[in-house]
């Protein structure tokens, strides 16, 4: 079922996708490793223990989409500010992402063929980037995740040639990468008149910043480990401005009758 808070007046042209918990599963998880990460970090200098894991969720849930190098420049500014040393946001990043090794690289082993891929994927992922392609959608995965990491775990899920309007993410070439700024250059390079824009994503950052340049925001609340629609990211995602939102991505009917109707 799709929830429309809004209807969109007309077909996309051009589609920017999130990646981490909108089309693949692999780092599902990521949200509790980043709280251990930065409970870790905090602790010794938080003045109200109590408080800690609260400010953490509500941050991590705010932030969701962001580049993970922001979120741990969050936890940088939050240890000077309660007295501890800088350690650097990057200090941070790679303590996240040692965290993350493993299991992702257990994950990509496991993937052999659409099959075991889509079992690491929102459900419906694949056909729902089928749907766009098949009606000459331009489709870029545009995500805070480091973007060599988005190259090899998009490629394992078999989905990377889907995307021929590219693959962007936080790289040591672009640092100072945001999802606004390149949604913002997609829609010029492509020349994309207002209205024909989809952003969809499970994060408050894809949805505000499609729906700032004149797109339509698609929101995957999906809960991760069911399939099923998360009540939390819901809540957040409407909040953001959300157009329609859908716990996963499998009703390709109506997704179809959502964005093309009018063609």
């Amino acid at each position: 079922m799709i929830e429309i808070i809004n209807s969109p007046t007309a077909a996309p042209r051009l589609a920017a996708i999130d990646f981490d918990g909108t089309m693949s599963l692999i780092r599902i998880g990521w949200q509790q490793v980043m709280h251990a990460v930065m409970h870790s970090a905090l602790l010794p200098h938080y003045p109200d223990s109590n408080r800690l894991d609260s400010e953490i969720y509500s941050y991590i849930a705010r932030s969701t989409g962001q580049p993970s190098i922001m979120q741990m420049a969050w936890v940088d500014e939050q240890v000077i500010l309660h007295g501890g040393p800088a350690r650097g946001a990057q200090g941070y990043l790679d303590l996240f992402s040692h965290a993350m090794r493993d299991r992702i690289d257990q994950k990509v082993a496991s993937i052999h063929d659409d099959a075991s891929a889509d079992a690491l994927m929102v459900p419906g992922a694949r056909e729902f980037l089928r749907l766009l392609a098949y009606n000459n959608v331009r489709i870029a995965l545009v995500s805070g995740t480091e973007k060599i990491h988005l190259l090899r775990e998009s490629a394992a899920l078999r989905i990377d040639h889907f995307f021929d309007a590219g693959i962007h993410g936080p790289s040591p070439q672009n640092p100072g990468f945001t999802k606004g700024d390149t949604m913002a250059a997609l829609i010029d390079t492509y020349q994309i008149t207002p209205g024909r824009f989809l952003s969809v994503g499970d994060g408050p950052v894809e949805i505000m910043a499609g729906k700032s340049l004149a797109g339509y925001s698609l929101a995957v609340a999906s809960h991760e480990a069911s399939g099923g629609l998360d009540d939390d990211k819901r809540h957040h995602l409407i909040a953001a401005g959300a157009d329609a939102v859908v716990a996963n991505l499998r009703n390709i009917h109506a997704f179809n009758t959502l964005l093309f109707s009018e063609e």
